[in-house]
């Protein structure tokens, strides 16, 4: 049977939207109601409508396009920003990551399909938020414990070695990206993840072999998509986070998983809703339970600790932040993951300064920067992160009214961004020039944004 072809991507969304395809009477309907939830108002649901919608003769009015992003999970900026119809799109890439059942095929499905992108840059762009965000993070939490890996019979053979050859090529691209940044690595990375996928579906293992290679893959593509978001690659970073929980699921790996979350937490506290991020955490926290060794859950108490800043619960972030010292005192452990080699007292001090500052205290922020300093933080290699961490003291100097100082720690986070490819850090700088452009005039002030324009 010859498939259905569209035209247009309201068509096909219509078409696909239920069990079965809906008259353009009933999407309407859909809409209408979106439309009056959102505040709206009453809006007429006649079949020449959409019609007209779909043959692009007529482009919907704004409070109808809203609720047409609405009803899909499209964030209302895209909206905004993209023309129409081209923000449909973004439902599309939804269903494929989102939707597909949380089955071994249907985590398949996801890596090729995310390995292949979409047919549009969509950088700028969340293409998950509010319940269809945590509501992926349910299913991850919902599928631990039925382990999907069995024995296969393909023709090259996995060995347990060439699983630690794998293992050990990302934890060389964690180390090169602390210092390279994701623009740097992220072509090479997405070349990684591809082969540890072709190997889990094409090749012959056990099945311990094959809960480790599901581990990879899970951990590549969570380092996949914190490259992309780190090279401003939002809708990209969303697929491989979202991807790589079905792999840690399909491992029944708690702490892997736990681990997207935790970064899937940041992408979302710093460009979406940091609620969300609470809760991304949260289920995190409640999937590794207490399997996980200390450092982990230092990590996450951290995290979100960060994200209770972002909403401004100043009781609940401190609480958090002294929870991850007090898992984090207890030690080293032999089983920490590899993954979680970053966490030291020193960055934990700057989680801590980063929190003070997004809730107003730039005295304490300091206080914590200075004493990750004090921690040798700076001598440990984290060449794109120091210098982020730099740029945020500069900006607590600067609500302090001290210029001088302000300027001269930017200037340092300057010198070690030559070369890194970061756009989350160039993107924090770029704040903290515009913070500082009303005070041009002071001479450290026209020095260092002289300096910064060449």
């Amino acid at each position: 049977m010859t498939p259905q072809l569209f035209t247009h991507p309201l068509a096909f969304l219509r078409h696909t939207f239920g069990s079965k395809p809906l008259t353009a009477e009933q999407y309407l309907r859909l809409v209408a109601a979106r439309h009056a939830a959102l505040g709206y108002g009453v809006m007429a649901t006649r079949r020449e409508k959409q019609s007209r919608w779909e043959s692009g003769t007529a482009t919907p009015e704004l409070p109808a396009r809203l609720a047409i992003a609405d009803l899909h999970g499209i964030p209302a900026e895209a909206v905004h920003t993209l023309p129409w119809p081209d923000w449909l799109l973004l439902a599309l890439d939804n269903r494929t990551v989102i939707d597909l059942p949380w089955t071994q095929a249907g985590m398949l499905h996801a890596l090729a399909d995310t390995a292949r992108g979409g047919p549009m840059d969509r950088r700028a762009f969340l293409i998950a938020t509010g319940a269809t965000l945590t509501g992926a993070a349910d299913h991850f939490l919902a599928s631990l414990g039925h382990p999907t890996p069995t024995a296969t019979t393909g023709r090259l053979n996995v060995t347990p070695a060439t699983v630690d050859h794998l293992e050990q090529r990302l934890n060389h691209l964690r180390h090169l990206d602390d210092t390279l940044g994701g623009g740097s690595l992220r072509t090479l990375a997405t070349e990684e993840l591809k082969l540890a996928t072709s190997l889990l579906d094409n090749a012959r293992y056990t099945s311990t072999v094959g809960t480790r290679l599901h581990s990879a893959v899970a951990e590549g593509a969570r380092l996949c998509g914190w490259l992309s978001f780190d090279s401003g690659h939002h809708a990209a970073a969303q697929r491989y986070f979202l991807t790589a929980l079905r792999a840690a699921a399909a491992a029944d790996d708690r702490a892997t998983g736990a681990n997207t979350l935790a970064f899937m937490a940041i992408q979302t506290y710093s460009t979406g809703n940091p609620a969300d991020a609470v809760d991304l955490v949260e289920v995190a926290q409640n999937a590794l339970g207490q399997k996980g060794t200390p450092r982990v859950k230092a990590m996450l108490h951290a995290r979100i600790a960060r994200a209770y800043a972002k909403t401004g619960q100043r009781k609940e972030c401190a609480r958090a932040l002294n929870d991850a010292l007090d898992a984090h005192a207890q030690g080293p452990h032999d089983d920490d993951p590899a993954w979680s080699y970053w966490l030291s007292t020193g960055e934990l001090e700057n989680l801590a300064g980063s929190c003070a500052l997004d809730l107003g205290d730039p005295t304490r922020a300091l206080h914590h920067f200075d004493a990750a300093l004090g921690a040798a933080y700076d001598q440990d290699g984290y060449h794109r992160d120091h210098a982020l961490y730099l740029t945020r003291a500069a900006e607590a100097h600067l609500a302090q009214g001290d210029i001088e100082h302000a300027c001269a720690s930017a200037s340092q986070a300057v010198t070690l961004l030559g070369g890194v490819a970061s756009a989350r850090s160039s993107s924090t700088l770029r704040g903290f020039r515009d913070k500082l452009a009303p005070h041009r005039d002071a001479p450290p002030a026209r020095d260092f944004l002289a300096s910064l324009a060449s």
